[in-house]
C-alpha cells in the first residue's frame, strides 16, 4: 500500500464519513478541494503519527497546501 493510499484510509478513520475520500487525488487542496481546516489538520497529524509511527514539528505543517505535501513529509520522516 503507498503512502497517498494509507493516508487516505487515516482520512477515512478520522473524518468518519465527513469528507469524501474517494476525490482526493495527490494534487487536492487540504482546505480548498477537501475542506479540511485546521483542527481537522491537527487530528490527522496525530493520527498520522501514528500510522508511520513519526513526528511532525509546527514547522511541518507552515507550508502545507496539498495532499502531495502531506505525503512528501511523511516519506521524508519515514526514511529517517
Amino acid at each position: 500500500m503507498t503512502t497517498f493510499e494509507r493516508l487516505k484510509n487515516v482520512c477515512d478513520s478520522v473524518f468518519e464519513g465527513e469528507i469524501d475520500t474517494t476525490n482526493i487525488t495527490v494534487e487536492s487542496n487540504l482546505r480548498d478541494d477537501i475542506g479540511i481546516n485546521s483542527i481537522g489538520v491537527l487530528y490527522m497529524a496525530m493520527a498520522l503519527e501514528e500510522e508511520f509511527d513519526i513526528k511532525f514539528t509546527n514547522d511541518d505543517f507552515a507550508y502545507i497546501t496539498t495532499v502531495s505535501d502531506v505525503v512528501a513529509i511523511i516519506e521524508k520522516k519515514a526514511k529517517k
